[in-house]
């Protein structure tokens, strides 16, 4: 279990550019070298791949180990590269498509923005595998952005409440901290990419900040 820092081009906000599950990384094709070889510390196959020809897969792409969810524009040829990795594959379109900003996930739970009608929450739930649960954190409607989740922890907003972390803990199904990453950003997803065997953190991350998160995620000892 390692947690190391990097950026991208110079742009510590690295967790635009990734996303990661205890079987894959999706990054963009845009990925540096820098941030690449740092994936290593994940311990996964890092896939490269774009969303409609764009960029910001941590923007675009939600997952876990069993699926994602991606927005309606991508391609066929994009849809099908994820699926090649046996994952089930939602499209969302409309208001929601920002999936990586609307829906933080593990193996064991989902938070989703809770203006998500419930019909798309079953669908969420229904390619993931796991529940869906409408919940604001620290009173923003965008929990994917708030929130990091990995199947040994999770980082959330630094005002996120004590109930709230509890109430996430119980949703999640794994302990968690709240938190902020790159010297005082407190949307934590923007700034790391994470699963149970490591952690690559925002370059411009404090060493109170990397000690915090290594706690959150549990991946200290």
């Amino acid at each position: 279990m390692q947690v190391s820092k990097a950026s991208n081009a110079g742009n510590p906000y690295i967790g635009l550019f990734a996303r990661a599950t205890d079987k894959l990384c999706v990054a963009d094709v845009s990925a540096s070298h820098k941030l690449i070889t740092a994936l290593d510390t994940l311990g996964v196959p890092v896939m490269k791949t774009t969303f409609g020809g764009f960029s910001m897969a941590g923007i675009c792409l939600a997952m876990n180990s069993r699926g994602a969810v991606v927005p309606s524009f991508c391609s066929k040829e994009e849809v099908d590269a994820l699926k090649s990795r046996d994952l089930e594959v939602l499209q969302l379109s409309g208001a929601f498509s920002a999936a990586g900003n609307n829906i933080a996930a593990n193996d064991y739970g989902c938070v989703a923005n809770p203006e998500m009608p419930r019909k798309l929450l079953t669908r969420i739930a229904d390619c993931l595998g796991v529940e869906a649960v409408p919940k604001r954190v620290a009173g923003y409607l965008t929990s994917g952005s708030a929130v990091l989740a990995t199947n040994r922890g999770f980082l959330a907003h630094n005002r996120a409440s004590e109930a709230e972390l509890k109430e996430l803990a119980s949703i999640l199904k794994v302990p968690g901290e709240n938190c902020t990453l790159c010297m005082g950003v407190p949307f934590v997803s923007l700034c790391a990419i994470a699963n149970s065997q490591g952690a690559v953190l925002g370059e411009a991350t404090t060493g109170f900040e990397s000690g915090r998160a290594a706690q959150g995620l549990s991946l200290l000892g």
